[in-house]
């Protein structure tokens, strides 16, 4: 069993996060679950047997989507009331007992739901993240003038598999499919990435526990880990597991290591093969970290023109980081940092060397 103080801090410190990233709505939610925890109330009850370390775990987040689930599926109209006011003015009309009162209350009559929302970590698999991984694509296409044969590992429900139906603007560059269901405008600073045709010949992802968007549960899961005062992330969300039902995606469910092994040994050429990953490499084991890195730095030294390889990797550098997009590519092999972004892909921050004949990165379009 864990420690109570460990809890405690661990909801703390995800109250922290929420304000940071602009939820205050969770925050505050938070806040008023971690109270009843140190009170010894209903939410200390429901996290009592739980034996996981609560900040590697997300245990904070793991309550929250299970709040939310039960107000997406309208099984409790004070819930529903609640959280809809939380997508319109963040809540802040509802006082704190009130809410207490109908969030205890719920977990109080429906403790089996919450129960079961406990035993499966978070998965989030953000959307947003694409426009940074997008930027990263289009320097790829822009150094080979080939198709990418894509490869994520970490993939959830592979929705960011998907990124070439999304559309995009990326500083003042218009890119992607227009009129796209799924439109990401980041607030961008730095210079721009380059203009090029983006083309996917093959995607594959991987994950030790996939979603699959053709699933209603799943679909369900992954909505309620979205903060309810963040809807823009809840529309794209929406819109992107609809574009992963119509390419029919599917997320293999098998280690990282033996996914790149598979796809390393398959390479052929024609396309640039890459290796792509968003924000889960602290979290897998550091063995299992270099040996990736070693199969992909081996299959590097073979790469050639017409079959190159790319590891493109948005991640914090430490664990206290901003996230980094980071870029290898070979033949060649030298890396390149191209930005720092918010791990939402809210923000970004352009900080690859230019490119092209002008020496400017990209097109001016505005």
């Amino acid at each position: 069993m864990v420690a109570h103080n460990d809890v405690l801090a661990a909801f703390r410190h995800q109250v922290d996060w929420c304000e940071q990233l602009g939820s205050a709505f969770t925050a505050r939610l938070l806040r008023i679950l971690a109270d009843d925890i140190e009170a010894g109330g209903p939410v200390a009850a429901l996290i009592s047997g739980f034996d996981e370390e609560p900040v590697a775990a997300a245990l904070a987040l793991r309550v929250a989507g299970a709040f939310h689930a039960r107000a997406l599926e309208e099984a409790d109209a004070r819930l529903v009331a609640l959280y809809d006011k939380a997508a319109t003015d963040g809540g802040v009309h509802v006082g704190d007992m009130e809410m207490r009162s109908i969030l205890l209350d719920d977990l109080v009559g429906a403790s089996e739901h919450y129960q079961t929302y406990l035993k499966s970590a978070p998965q989030t698999n953000e959307v947003g993240r694409s426009a940074v991984l997008m930027a990263g694509y289009l320097m790829i296409a822009d150094r080979f003038s080939l198709p990418l044969d894509i490869a994520e590992i970490g993939a959830s429900a592979g929705l960011n598999l998907g990124f070439d139906q999304f559309s995009y603007r990326l500083g003042v560059l218009e890119t992607g499919t227009s009129g796209s269901s799924v439109r990401l405008a980041p607030v961008w600073t730095g210079g721009t990435p380059p203009s090029a045709c983006v083309s996917v010949r093959h995607r594959r992802g991987c994950d030790i526990a996939p979603m699959d968007a053709s699933d209603a549960r799943d679909r369900l899961r992954l909505q309620s880990y979205v903060w309810p005062d963040q809807p823009e992330r809840l529309a794209r969300l929406r819109g992107a597991l609809q574009i992963a039902r119509e390419l029919a995606i599917s997320v293999e469910r098998m280690s990282a290591d033996v996914f790149v092994e598979d796809v390393l040994s398959q390479r052929q050429p024609g396309a640039v093969q890459v290796i792509a990953h968003t924000i889960m490499w602290q979290y897998m084991p550091e063995p299992m970290r270099g040996h990736i890195a070693r199969m992909i730095e081996v299959a590097g030294a073979s790469a050639n023109e017409e079959a190159p390889l790319a590891w493109l990797r948005f991640e914090p550098l430490d664990v206290k980081d901003v996230p980094t997009l980071s870029l290898t590519m070979w033949p060649g092999g030298d890396r390149q940092d191209l930005a720092q972004a918010h791990p939402h892909g809210r923000e970004v921050n352009w900080v690859a060397r230019p490119t092209g004949p002008s020496g400017k990165s990209g097109r001016d379009v505005s």
